[in-house]
């Protein structure tokens, strides 16, 4: 397994644990009163559910750059709304931390995934 590949599953790890604070954090956010606007509150749901798909399907390839080829979908809709998110709480002149850290976790996964699918296969 190359470096590639561990960074992968390290980082499938960390998508997960990146949607399960964001989800805490929209939990809060909820019960604290705060008023989301309707889009706000759709992209951020579609982020946490998206992010947690990119995980699991992330930890369920093994490393294996076929299949890891196979989540380049899953992984742009995950990035257009966590970006979507992220650019709504911005806009409306609110900082999220973990809406922009959770951003950046998938964009990272996005990069390793597409150095994995691009080696050599046995």
């Amino acid at each position: 397994m190359s470096v590639m590949q561990r960074a992968f599953k390290a980082l499938s790890i960390l998508v997960i644990v990146g949607a399960v604070d964001l989800s805490i954090t929209a939990r809060v956010l909820f019960t604290s009163g705060t008023q989301l606007e309707p889009l706000q509150l759709v992209t951020l749901i579609l982020s946490i559910v998206l992010s947690l798909l990119l995980g699991i399907m992330g930890l369920r390839t093994d490393g294996d750059p076929v299949k890891v080829s196979k989540l380049f979908l899953l992984t742009m809709l995950a990035i257009w709304a966590n970006v979507g998110g992220v650019l709504l709480i911005l806009l409306t002149g609110e900082v999220i931390v973990s809406v922009i850290v959770n951003a950046l976790i998938v964009a990272a996964f996005a990069y390793i995934a597409q150095r994995v699918s691009k080696e050599p296969r046995p």
